[in-house]
């Protein structure tokens, strides 16, 4: 598969995943504890199911290596900050602490590897953080302290799950591994489980195909393609998932786009093709 397309099905997954998590705890269809728990379970199920038809030993999958437990704990702790701190953000709020807090920390580990902008790369990433930040802003509310710190720790998370998995050789075997071990932490969810459940089969399902489909199966797809890019280029293309999520918002719940969005989505997109164009990997 061009890498291209595999780049547009990753973000494509994580798109929809946005959108099953704002479905669920938006319309508190099922509490974050529950829904976190949940997703992570069924994401490593999933994994382990599809690892074993490729002859991965079980006992390999909860090995204590280094990257895999960075990869569990990134992982653990991008998820549950992300469903604690959305129930009380608005959409454009969460998106920008998200997303902000991750390019940040992916574009200063780039810059301290040693990877310099030349002056189409600064041109591409300022169309698309301008784009994208424009785009958000309209929605976006002042949060609450506690709310806002956690969702920018869920970008750090994201961003070290993210340099992680450039480190990968199997990426099935790799994310597998970290769902599984992020699975075992899952148990510190528990508590909040037996105190603030609440659960709607609607619910259960969308926290299910968050976990097994766009979480489990793309975050193995993102492992699978984060080897061939640059981090700059891993970076930049996230933003292209609000982008993504606004289309299916209005293709699935008749939300409508206006001129300025399809402007600025353009904007961010076009800032994308130009920062990967810029050098060749």
């Amino acid at each position: 598969m061009p890498i291209f397309a595999h780049i547009a099905v990753v973000m494509f997954a994580f798109a929809a995943n946005s959108f099953l998590c704002r479905m669920a705890l938006a319309n508190e269809l099922i509490d974050p504890a529950s829904f976190t728990l949940l997703r992570i379970v069924s994401g490593a199920i999933a994994l382990i199911l599809v690892s074993q038809r490729v002859a991965t030993p079980h006992s390999q999958l909860f090995s204590l290596s280094r990257n895999a437990i960075v990869s569990s704990l990134s992982l653990f702790g991008y998820a549950t900050l992300f469903s604690f701190a959305y129930v009380s953000l608005s959409t454009g709020t969460g998106a920008l602490l998200l997303f902000g807090m991750a390019q940040l920390s992916l574009i200063t580990w780039s810059l301290i590897q040693g990877h310099r902008f030349n002056w189409r790369e600064v041109i591409g990433v300022g169309l698309s953080l301008i784009g994208f930040v424009v785009l958000m802003l309209p929605s976006a509310e002042q949060p609450s302290l506690i709310s806002g710190v956690m969702m920018a720790l869920s970008g750090l998370c994201w961003a070290i799950f993210t340099l992680i998995g450039k480190k990968q050789q199997s990426s099935l075997y790799a994310i597998t591994q970290g769902f599984a071990g992020a699975m075992l932490l899952s148990v510190l969810l528990l508590p909040f489980n037996f105190v603030y459940a609440n659960l709607s089969m609607h619910g259960v399902i969308l926290a299910v195909i968050s976990g097994a489909i766009t979480s489990g199966l793309g975050y193995s797809l993102w492992y699978q393609v984060l080897p061939k890019i640059s981090t700059l280029n891993a970076s930049i293309s996230q933003l292209s998932v609000p982008v993504i999520a606004m289309v299916m918002g209005s293709l699935l719940l008749d939300e409508t786009i206006s001129v300025r969005t399809a402007l600025l989505s353009m904007m961010i997109l076009l800032g994308i093709t130009i920062t990967f164009l810029s050098r060749k990997e």
